[in-house]
């Protein structure tokens, strides 16, 4: 994956040890807020803040688990907690397809989503063998990587108008905090108020 390969090479670059990148990756498995966590650590920012933030950006994991909950009531709760473990952006768009599809096997979330962890963290360590080499990676575009990711989820999870209209929405609404200077929580801002003002319009 360029993305996990990306955090390979700038949390190198920012002088992590390899142990520590590889350790974030196994124990985190959160792209968005690993590049945040690098990002904090390498402004000195203090560990209270890094931890905080790191939380808040996978605070977004709770509403899609919120939403796949309802699908996994039948299954036991170490499995649940297991399947909650490697729960993606990613894999849960895949999930949602496949539950809008009429799907209910989990053994279909539970393949797409660790074998995405097992790549996320095989292509880590490719960035972080290489992070020192490769000088600036923004010279061959791989920042835009995390973006075309999150652009592909919501293109394929757009069936409705009104899907079309929450993702629009959502898009202004981080991008509006973003300029505002608050674009730690823009996609988070984005994401939960959304679909609350959709569906109070549809209401």
């Amino acid at each position: 994956m360029i993305v996990g390969t990306t955090f390979g090479v700038v949390a190198r670059q920012a002088g992590l040890e390899p142990i520590e990148i590889a350790a974030m990756s196994l124990l985190i498995f959160a792209g968005a807020s690993q590049f945040a966590f690098v990002q904090l650590w390498t402004g000195g920012a203090p560990a209270a803040l890094i931890v905080t933030t790191v939380l808040f950006l996978n605070s977004r994991h709770l509403l899609m688990a919120t939403s796949l909950r309802p699908h996994l009531q039948r299954v036991s709760l170490p499995r649940r907690l297991a399947a909650a473990f490697v729960l993606t952006d990613e894999a849960f768009a895949m999930a949602t397809g496949y539950v809008r599809r009429g799907g209910v096997s989990l053994r279909y979330y539970v393949t797409f989503a660790v074998s995405l962890y097992v790549m996320w963290n095989l292509s880590t360590i490719v960035g972080l063998v290489v992070g020192n080499a490769i000088g600036e990676p923004r010279r061959f575009g791989i920042d835009f990587a995390i973006t075309a990711t999150f652009l592909a989820i919501v293109v394929l999870a757009v069936r409705r108008p009104i899907d079309a209209a929450v993702a629009v929405l959502a898009a202004a609404i981080a991008g509006g905090l973003a300029l505002a200077g608050a674009s730690t929580v823009a996609v988070i801002g984005g994401g939960a108020l959304a679909p609350i003002l959709a569906v109070a319009v549809r209401r």
